[in-house]
């Protein structure tokens, strides 16, 4: 847009990395889109991250066709808080269901909103201690990592607070929902966008080496060995990684840079409409007692906490018209585990746990153990990503899914025209990775040094 030269070399055939989309047998399949967050409130106006992302890109927010979501809720054990993109419907549930920490809940909100999460010095802290520390029931902090840990979280266990704070504002304050036709909403037309800019896009190209000086990158080597050479080069392939084209051998620290949390995915397709079977809510976070553990299993994965989903329950008028709907069931798997089975072993490792996790979601679905042979009888098929898949589609290590635990805030690396973008800039989600790449862009390429 401002006159610069731009070359795009993507790895794969399609474009996304795990926000993309593929087809099994006639029907197109998300990969990573549960929820678009930063959905615009009323009282966000202007302000709001993703209308500012579609101003930034040009692109006209109607054209995302968003449709909200109907109500979604976390449960751990007994307990249950709903949401919706009211906010005050939010705060009454928690008022409802933890009423002596009403006072404290609003000082915790007044907390996160004097605290510049968006800062690029901003500290790290735990947002497990500072939730331990302003509640005096542990559930209540429990139940709130659950969703801003699923959705962001690279950390086991916990949470930095300043992504924390972002993800609390992404998902509660402004809310969720879904373009009408999946992460094509946005992949279209930013494509479009670029083709239309006169960016060369070249796919099925993956980068295996950055040619570099102890300041200055020279050139990148491709996969199939074809050299380019740039004034800068933007990374989104994360933190490690690119350390790791760049010849970086200092093994010692990397160490601690490598993300551990991953996932597995599995996607029913079924006859009907959720509401068939009584189910009307968008997303369960789900965790099976009062504490939240998020972390890399022992064995292939745990279904003992979790993400349960139903895209067909977001509030699109045409979903009253469907006749098969999709539910969507995640949960932690360990790397490891599954890049060491062989084929057979990996094909009926995964149906085992296509098992397990379908009977766990039922759990917690209104009367979904009553409903289990109906909906047995109505699927018509299943699909399930491992974390092998998402180390093809992202080249993270370990799967990780939001990378490394280690943000580079400022984008800024070692190498002075090197600058990192995406997860590991530590901006989260899809309206996070638009506008991190925006700041890099306007702040690091665009400015004047």
């Amino acid at each position: 847009m401002f006159g610069k030269k731009v070359l795009v070399l993507e790895k794969h055939y399609v474009v996304g990395g795990l926000n993309s989309f593929y087809a099994r047998k006639g029907r197109k399949f998300d990969v990573g889109l549960h929820a678009v967050t930063n959905f615009p409130s009323p009282s966000s106006g202007k302000t709001s991250p993703l209308l500012r992302a579609c101003r930034q890109l040009r692109l006209p927010f109607d054209s995302l066709n968003l449709h909200q979501q109907s109500s979604s809720r976390i449960s751990f054990a007994e307990k249950h808080i709903r949401f919706n993109n009211d906010f005050s419907f939010f705060l009454s549930e928690i008022e409802q269901n933890f009423p002596k920490e009403k006072d404290r809940f609003q000082v915790f909100l007044r907390k996160m909103e004097d605290f510049d999460a968006y800062s690029v010095t901003v500290p790290d802290l735990s947002t497990r201690s500072i939730l331990k520390e302003a509640f005096s029931d542990p559930l209540l902090g429990e139940m709130l990592l659950c969703p801003t840990s699923y959705y962001g979280s690279a950390q086991e266990n916990d949470i930095d607070f300043a992504t924390f704070t972002m993800l609390f504002d992404a998902i509660f304050k402004q809310g969720l929902a879904r373009p009408a036709c999946g992460i094509r909403a946005f992949l279209d037309p930013l494509v479009q966008k670029l083709d239309e800019l006169g960016v060369t896009r070249i796919m099925n190209s993956g980068v295996k080496k950055i040619n570099s000086n102890e300041s200055y990158a020279s050139e990148i080597i491709t996969d199939d060995e074809k050299v380019y050479t740039a004034d800068q080069i933007i990374s989104t392939c994360g933190l490690v990684e690119t350390e790791e084209l760049l010849g970086l051998t200092d093994t010692s620290s990397r160490e601690s840079k490598v993300g551990n949390f991953s996932i597995i995915e599995t996607i029913s397709v079924f006859k009907g409409k959720p509401q068939d079977f009584g189910w009307d809510e968008t997303v369960i976070f789900y965790n099976d007692s009062k504490e939240f553990r998020y972390e890399k299993p022992k064995g292939t994965m745990d279904s003992s906490s979790g993400v349960i989903c139903l895209p067909e329950n977001y509030q699109d008028p045409e979903n009253q018209k469907v006749n098969e709907s999709r539910l969507r069931i995640t949960n932690p798997a360990n790397f490891d585990k599954w890049t060491t089975l062989d084929e057979p072993a990996y094909i009926a490792e995964k149906e085992n746990s296509e098992r397990i996790m379908l009977e766990k979601a039922l759990n917690y679905l209104p009367k979904g153990q009553l409903q289990k042979k109906n909906f047995s009888k109505a699927t018509l098929l299943q699909d399930t990503f491992t974390p092998k898949t998402i180390k093809k589609y992202t080249n993270h290590k370990n799967g990780a899914l939001y990378g490394s635990p280690v943000k580079s805030r400022s984008g800024t690396t070692p190498i002075k025209n090197l600058f990192l973008a995406g997860t590991d800039q530590g901006y989260i989600g899809i309206v996070g990775a638009m506008l991190g790449g925006i700041a890099v862009a306007n702040n690091r390429i665009l400015k004047p040094s």
